[in-house]
């Protein structure tokens, strides 16, 4: 199949559709249990809410951050597969590796656009923010992990290396103690019920993309665990909107009682 085929094959309706509906109802899901998590555990409205969306914040920031990823990787490996003559394969064949490091800092900065300007999160402060990062780097550790040993799969064997470059690279500076690594490495383990979540998020959208043949098997793992990430992101974007507007509603309700 040819990348126009591909393309139009995972834009045809109703299929994509469903796939989004899928995402965004498992979605609703994930903000049940946030919900019932924050009432059980805080009284108030104010304090329900912030829990509320600080839960939710944190799980948008291990997506961002994890789908920023794999979307770099997913661009290296398309541009490998497809592009096979021309002058622009004659370049990426001599500086691909170069060029690996570019995406690596792109994703970085689609990570910022993703947190600060499509959803801006407000609710997490700085050292929050880089333990749920810190999360969405061992969230990232264990989707390579089920890439590498359970689909065994070796062809994705240097973007690991890239990656624990990066995550390196990432936590360990000139300024930074280790009684600061510690520390965040303990609000990052905080995380791992999120992160749990997520992956059993992917683990659903992948194994109804399989089975129901939306998701190709032969298009490569790392292109289609992007997409499902795509989805989630195009769902938090929706749903996002429609659950500050139930908190609005909500928050005028009590108050007028």
């Amino acid at each position: 199949m040819s990348y126009a085929e591909y393309a139009k094959h995972y834009f045809t309706m109703p299929d994509c559709i469903l796939f989004l509906l899928l995402a965004m109802l498992l979605l609703a899901v994930v903000y049940g249990i946030f919900f019932v998590f924050a009432n059980k555990t805080f009284e108030g409205e104010l304090k329900i809410q912030h829990e509320f969306f600080s839960l939710s914040e944190r799980f948008y920031e291990l997506i961002f951050s994890g789908g920023s990823i794999i979307g770099f990787m997913a661009v290296y490996y398309l541009i490998n597969r497809f592009v096979t003559s021309g002058t622009f394969y004659e370049f990426w064949s001599d500086y691909k590796d170069y060029l690996l490091l570019v995406f690596m800092i792109i994703s970085i900065l689609l990570n910022t656009f993703l947190d600060h300007v499509l959803i801006r999160l407000k609710r997490l402060d700085k050292s929050e923010m880089a333990s749920i990062r810190l999360t969405g780097m061992i969230y990232m550790i264990v989707i390579f992990c089920y890439i590498k040993f359970i689909y065994e799969d070796n062809n994705y064997d240097m973007f690991i290396t890239y990656f624990l470059t990066l995550m390196i690279g990432r936590f360990v500076y000139f300024d930074a103690s280790f009684k600061d690594f510690l520390e965040c490495m303990k609000q990052a383990l905080k995380n791992i019920p999120i992160m749990l979540i997520g992956l059993t998020f992917l683990g659903i959208l992948c194994l109804r993309g399989y089975s129901t043949d939306y998701l190709l098997k032969h298009n490569g793992v790392i292109t289609n665990i992007f997409f499902c990430h795509l989805y989630i992101i195009v769902a938090i974007f929706i749903m996002h909107f429609v659950v500050n507007m139930y908190f609005n509603h909500r928050s005028k309700s009590n108050f007028n009682l």
